[in-house]
């Protein structure tokens, strides 16, 4: 089954992928080289080809949370048990027993 030739000519210009082209192309992400590979097999790295990425100063930054202020704090439900661990198995089983679980 072939595509209409219309359909065939627009999938002609929109760009190659890895499944449509040999079976040893990778496309990569345009990031460049950053350096050269050996005839021993080994990568030698060249520093003047490494990005760097400078970060500004943010001594007087003020940062906010991402998440909102007015979303309420969830209650601890093992507040009541002796122990305040949620995964402890003594506490687990308190729990499970004022809740109607049978042994």
């Amino acid at each position: 089954m072939h595509p209409t030739p219309p359909l065939f000519r627009a999938l002609r210009r929109l760009p190659l992928t890895t499944k449509q082209g040999p079976h040893n192309y990778y496309k990569g992400n345009r990031t460049g080289s950053m350096g050269q590979h050996t005839k021993y097999g080994g990568y030698v790295i060249d520093y003047r080809k490494v990005r760097t990425f400078v970060c500004p100063d943010l001594g007087d930054f003020n940062l906010t949370p991402f998440v909102t202020k007015e979303i309420k704090k969830i209650r601890d439900t093992f507040a009541h048990v002796e122990s305040k661990n949620s995964l402890d198995g003594k506490s687990y089983l308190e729990k499970w027993k004022e809740e109607g679980g049978a042994i």
